[in-house]
């Protein structure tokens, strides 16, 4: 845990335990890789810091681009993986090149990059262009895990192997998985800090109630992913604290995805309509009980190149729909041409905010006269993942990378064919030839302004996504962390700062 928390303790934290609402399955990289930075059983070359930057993890120092399309990296000296094995230069190789090759996230962000190894600790990045956001790449938790490859690649799939095999590269090395809890211990000889637990928990409770409780009844010290009415329940209490980051500083929340290929919504004044029907001020404020930052457009309002162009306005609203000749019938809702103008929006039980978003969403787009019905659904990402079958959806997501660091990879993810997290079928040629400059643009200034035009597109043109409101992530903490501080950046919940 970080020296900041183990501080605001009486005393010095020894054992942790974590309530979470996602279940990790196993130790393989490629499926579940992504949670080994968040709780301490990996590391990344990279670490998102405060304040929009990024410093060296695994690295001994950042990124050196050493002509238009290399990167030399060099580790610190002295690595190896909970097994023992050194983690140099050809173990990183391995374990990068596996990633370009296998990992749906990073393939299309580096495509045709390659990686050798060129020193004891050192390899080279070659890139196929002139490629902006290399550095983040390095510092997201979904892109490049560290893991030895040579000890993995016999045991894919063996569960229970791979758990034995410690091919992992973080400060706690996992020695217990099953459905109900992972269990850690300190990785012994760790080169890069000293991990301050002696002995690590984490536990996988869906119900958010549940994980609250055993924060209450000594069973759990951090209870994640709270709903936002735990605030209210726990004021005046002395056995947790609902802690959350300042205000003003949210840069994730709730996105409206909306499948271009399904009903009304693949129309563009209906999804205009949507825009303007909703009332994001009150979402924030009011639904959200003012724990919210409100979205004002895509981009978090701190950003430099942020557009304020997502507005609320109901008469708006109406006169689109109207213009477009959906009719209002006897009961205030709207039809055309004999069909409603009605569509499903998907919410998920890990994250319980999503559900009270939805409904206030459907209460505000009734008052246009659209009939929305709300469904959750266990696993929303395979859900959305088809082209069929939904219509929209609340999901949480960030409209800038993990890290906070790279506004341009969320780009190419969502609104280019092939993007990682392309699921409404978005294919512009004008946002596709925008995310190649962006891709190929190291000036913040030219960055800024290809970024506003992409906003033009994405909120006021086409209507491709939304953010209805910005999560200023919350945590219920037991009494002796009380002054636990939210990681401002990603959730590295484990020796993050």
């Amino acid at each position: 845990m970080s020296t900041d928390t183990a501080a605001s303790v009486d005393g010095p934290l020894k054992q942790l335990t974590i309530a979470t609402s996602f279940a990790i399955g196993d130790l393989d990289p490629l499926e579940n890789g992504f949670w080994a930075p968040e709780f301490g059983f990996g590391a990344l070359l990279m670490k998102p810091v405060a304040g929009g930057k990024l410093t060296p993890w695994l690295l001994e120092s950042p990124p050196s681009r050493t002509s238009p399309t290399r990167w030399a990296l060099r580790l610190k000296p002295n690595l190896t993986f909970q097994n023992g094995k050194p983690l140099d230069a050809a173990a990183l190789a391995a374990a990068m090149t596996f990633s370009l090759a296998e990992n749906s996230s990073v393939k299309p962000l580096l495509p045709g990059a390659t990686v050798t190894v060129s020193g004891p600790r050192t390899v080279t990045v070659t890139t196929g262009k002139p490629t902006s956001y290399v550095p983040s790449l390095l510092a997201h938790e979904s892109m490049f895990p560290i893991f030895d490859y040579a000890t993995y690649q016999p045991l894919k799939g063996k569960d229970a192997e791979l758990i034995a095999a410690k091919i992992w590269s973080g400060p706690y090395t996992v020695t217990g998985l099953t459905p109900e809890a992972m269990t850690l211990v300190p990785t012994p000889g760790y080169a890069v800090s000293t991990p301050k637990l002696e002995k690590l928990s984490v536990r996988f409770v869906p119900d958010a109630h549940a994980r609250i409780l055993a924060v209450q009844n000594g069973e759990a010290d951090l209870a994640l992913y709270p709903p936002t009415s735990a605030a209210k329940e726990l004021q005046g209490r002395s056995d947790a604290v609902y802690l959350h980051q300042a205000p003003g500083t949210a840069a994730e929340g709730f996105q409206l995805l909306l499948n271009l290929r399904s009903g009304p919504i693949a129309d563009v004044a209906v999804r205009r309509a949507v825009s303007h029907a909703i009332d994001y001020g009150q979402l924030a404020t009011q639904v959200m009980n003012g724990l919210y930052d409100p979205a004002v457009g895509f981009y978090p309002a701190f950003l430099p190149y942020a557009l304020r162009n997502q507005t609320f306005g109901a008469a708006e609203a109406n006169r689109i729909l109207d213009a477009a000749g959906w009719v209002r019938g006897g009961d205030g809702m709207r039809a055309k041409d004999g069909k409603p103008l009605a569509f499903t929006l998907l919410s998920y039980p890990q994250q319980p905010d999503s559900k009270t978003v939805a409904v206030a969403v459907q209460a505000q787009l009734r008052t246009a006269g659209f009939a929305v019905e709300v469904r959750q659904v266990d696993d929303v990402t395979a859900a959305v993942k088809s082209p069929t079958g939904w219509d929209a959806a609340v999901m949480g997501n960030g409209a800038i990378d993990w890290t906070q660091t790279d506004p341009v990879t969320p780009v190419i993810a969502n609104f280019t064919p092939g993007g990682d997290n392309n699921y409404g079928g978005v294919d512009e040629p004008e946002l596709t030839r925008l995310a190649g400059q962006l891709t190929e643009t190291f000036d913040p200034t030219a960055r800024d302004t290809l970024m506003r035009r992409v906003q033009q597109i994405v909120v006021e043109e086409k209507v491709l996504s939304l953010y209805l409101t910005l999560k200023r992530v919350p945590v219920v903490a037991a009494p002796k962390l009380r002054g636990y501080a939210v990681p401002p950046v990603a959730l590295l919940w484990v020796d993050a700062y």
